[in-house]
């Protein structure tokens, strides 16, 4: 019997290792003729370091600061979404969720009966892992489907 990969989550952050997992999932999705969601879940949660597109633009070559508040930070998060979907060469569905990430990939790729997640993984151990915590691990543990994670290039 073989398994057929029909639907592939791609769970993005916006970071160099989430465009390294895009490349291996548009590879998937095309060598499986399937279909392809990006997926990025929008963490509120107090001590999360926000990631890059929480930064306000100033103008060329710089940044004013952070957004000025959560409805605008969301927002950016959208567009930045978007923004990424459209740099792939294949018409891809995008989905924003907002709550604890790994959670919430669960949720998803459950919902829609996914059979692939693919999702970058930072590679953090000790203080840092226990800190900040393992979205690809507790994916990888609770996930209703098969799940890739690449990690950081030169590691």
């Amino acid at each position: 019997m073989q398994a057929s990969i029909k639907k592939i989550i791609l769970a993005t952050d916006f970071s160099d290792i989430s465009k390294n997992a895009s490349r291996h999932a548009l590879m998937l999705a095309k060598a499986h003729k399937a279909e392809l969601k990006a997926l990025h879940v929008f963490d509120t949660s107090a001590w999360n370091i926000p990631p890059h597109y929480y930064l306000a633009p100033a103008g060329p070559g710089g940044f004013s600061g952070f957004v000025e508040g959560l409805e605008e930070a969301r927002e950016r998060g959208k567009e930045t979404l978007n923004k990424f979907a459209k740099s792939f060469d294949l018409e891809i569905e995008t989905i924003f969720a907002e709550g604890d990430p790994g959670h919430e990939i669960v949720r998803i790729a459950e919902e829609l009966n996914a059979d692939l997640i693919v999702l970058g993984t930072h590679g953090y151990s000790g203080w840092k892992r226990f800190a900040i915590g393992s979205v690809a691990e507790l994916v990888v543990r609770h996930a209703p489907c098969a799940v890739l994670t690449i990690r950081p290039e030169g590691r």
